[in-house]
């Protein structure tokens, strides 16, 4: 990868914590954490949720990403729908991409219609490599927000036993009970709650981008279909030239064959005239 790559793929992390960095300075966690019920922000909840905002920062930057590729992918496809010939086949752009290989189809005499699909089918699945690691971040959300839950339950229990002390108090027990077990309760569900929210948003985020970049491959698939569906027969399918070749080829061949057959079976019923005919033997005598 590229030094411009590496810089690419470590903008959207970087920009999400120095984001996430400055929310926790400024209030913002603690206050999110009380907005969804927590009556106090323990110092490990807006941690995780701190890194959890982190995360979906990371996420929802990789996904806008390709917000400027569809759009690229659009004007492209509108102006090769009122005009192929306006398609520039040096832009990287799917009726680009297309247009090359159609016309290296052309030229080879292959079947330009199975070159396309192909071509299709590697740009989904070259979609879907893509967000992979988007997929994961999303996926990493809900799991964040389980250990922030996790974590935060385990200081209430610490924080309860060592208010409970040692003599049994009743009183002890209820004034821990409302003091530190209670808010810590609600604060660690808070965590998870910000964090299935995150993720919800996320996902609805990402499954927009996917659907219209399939919508992208689907549309630059269409142009080429029309296209090839307007062409002349010999224009449209070019390979059929060359199985024509081929199959002119092979006629011939047959042909030769069938008469070299023919030839080898007038030997024959000669040969067999000749051997059924009566033949005349005459006896000479030596002087």
């Amino acid at each position: 990868m590229s030094s411009f790559g590496w810089r690419h793929s470590l903008f959207a992390p970087a920009v999400a914590l120095v984001v996430s960095a400055l929310l926790l300075v400024a209030g913002a966690v603690e206050w999110l954490l009380k907005s969804v019920g927590a009556t106090t922000a323990p110092r490990a909840a807006e941690l995780v949720v701190t890194l959890i905002i982190a995360v979906f920062l990371t996420a929802v930057l990789r996904i806008a990403r390709a917000v400027p590729d569809l759009q690229r992918e659009s004007a492209a496809t509108k102006r090769a729908r009122t005009n192929i010939k306006a398609v520039k086949p040096s832009q990287d752009t799917l009726v680009g991409r297309r247009l090359v290989l159609f016309q290296e189809a052309a030229d080879a005499g292959n079947d330009c219609e199975a070159v396309l699909s192909a071509r299709s089918a590697l740009d989904e699945g070259e979609m879907a490599n893509k967000h992979h690691l988007d997929h994961a971040l999303i996926w990493a959300l809900p799991v964040f927000g389980f250990i922030g839950t996790a974590l935060t339950m385990a200081a209430m229990v610490t924080s309860f036993s060592e208010g409970l002390g040692d003599d049994g108090d009743p009183s002890k027990l209820m004034t821990a009970l409302k003091a530190q077990v209670l808010p810590e309760l609600a604060s660690a569900f808070g965590v998870t709650l910000i964090a299935l929210f995150l993720s919800v948003l996320a996902f609805g985020a990402m499954a927009l981008v996917e659907r219209a970049e399939r919508e992208a491959v689907g549309a630059a698939d269409e142009v080429f279909l029309i296209y090839i569906a307007r062409l002349p027969a010999k224009q449209a399918a070019p390979a059929m030239n060359g199985l024509a070749q081929e199959l002119a080829i092979s006629r011939g061949r047959t042909e030769e064959l069938v008469k070299g057959l023919d030839a080898l079976r007038t030997a024959v019923e000669r040969l067999s005239a000749v051997e059924s005919r009566p033949q005349r033997y005459t006896l000479v005598r030596e002087q």
